[in-house]
């Protein structure tokens, strides 16, 4: 930072520098904290893009950076030295107009679209979400988050990438580790691909079965406790008998209630984790969850129910709890069902769920 301050100090229309140093501030902060110059003059990170724009309208990196700033304070527009107000595609789109090999300016352009829409660039060509992404990979090959949103925009079969190279999506995963190997959510994702028994080799050479995937998964997530990536503590639980135990990448040691425990507090709203954990207790047993709280079985079923009311099997495991056709049992949305009824529910919503 002394660098770029010495150098503006010399020379205060050093537009390089300015960038550099707004930069600088980012990488300490998202937030807009100011910075003092040597002048005495305090300046924001914002400030200092807008004055490189000002030195250069052409500086491709400063509308990247500005666009970054609008998405981090969820912002709507911001207005130019020119007086133009302009959003954060807008501001994408003049990145890419100053320079047509911006790779990361393809590729947040690219999330700042929906599904099936289209985005018109300067030079009049319509580009959808997954070109935008092929376009980044073009001009950037280690674009992770590229081949990772492609992988996920694609459902079968393959995608072929601008250099003719036809890619499935378990490449592009394979792809995005080789270039990021620490994100926890691209080993779980990968194992979604493969089926139990069938291992997978890494870049690296390394060969990983979808259990180890899991653990991977684990290893990379800093808190263990992400929402998004808590289902590799479910999945990965899903790989174990009921009496099995399996040692995590840091030497603990846990079994499938433990794995499952662990999910529901990373995830308090994923209702496998719940099912999955009441097949683990015997009837009028209960456990405590990590938060506490004590639930029997038949309290797992009706929070996991609460949260997916379509689950087949949920119903066909309280049909089944009760002892005769003439028992009955409150459900949360507080309608009683005997035990046919259960059992005819299941039957209903194992027809119309799609397989997962």
């Amino acid at each position: 930072m002394k660098t770029y301050l010495n150098a503006i100090n010399i020379n205060p229309n050093d537009k390089d520098a300015l960038f550099q140093l707004a930069i600088t501030i980012d990488h300490i902060s998202k937030d807009q904290q100011e910075i003092t110059l040597l002048s005495g003059e305090s300046m924001t990170k914002e400030q200092l893009l807008l004055k490189v724009i000002i030195l250069d309208p052409n500086y491709a990196g400063a509308y990247y950076k500005l666009a970054i700033v609008l998405a981090d304070e969820n912002r709507s527009s911001i207005i130019l030295p020119s007086g133009e107000s302009m959003t954060e595609k807008q501001l994408y789109l003049k990145a890419i107009e100053c320079d047509p090999t911006y790779s990361s300016a393809f590729h947040n352009l690219a999330t700042t679209l929906s599904d099936g829409e289209s985005i018109t660039l300067h030079n009049g060509i319509s580009m959808t979400e997954q070109q935008l992404y092929l376009k980044a990979i073009e001009y950037d090959q280690t674009s992770s988050d590229s081949y990772d949103n492609l992988s996920l925009l694609l459902t079968g079969g393959t995608i072929t990438l601008n250099n003719g190279k036809s890619m499935t999506k378990r490449q592009l995963l394979l792809k995005s580790i080789e270039y990021n190997p620490t994100d926890s959510g691209l080993y779980y994702r990968l194992a979604l691909t493969l089926s139990k028994r069938k291992p997978i080799t890494l870049h690296n050479g390394q060969t990983l079965t979808q259990q180890q995937l899991y653990l991977k998964a684990i290893e990379y997530d800093p808190s263990h406790c992400d929402p998004k990536l808590s289902h590799p503590y479910h999945n990965l639980a899903d790989t174990l008998s009921h009496s099995g135990t399996i040692i995590l990448n840091n030497g603990r040691s846990m079994n499938k209630k433990q794995l499952l425990l662990h999910a529901i507090e990373c995830d308090p709203e994923y209702p496998n984790s719940y099912f999955d954990l009441s097949l683990l207790l015997t009837t009028g047993a209960s456990i405590t969850l990590l938060n506490g709280q004590s639930m029997t079985k038949q309290q797992l079923w009706f929070e996991a129910l609460k949260l997916d009311y379509t689950r087949s099997l949920i119903y066909k495991e309280i049909g089944l709890s009760l002892l005769n056709n003439k028992q009955t049992i409150t459900l949360p949305d507080g309608e009683q069902m005997t035990r046919r009824q259960l059992l005819q529910k299941a039957r209903q919503f194992k027809t119309k769920r799609s397989r997962e």
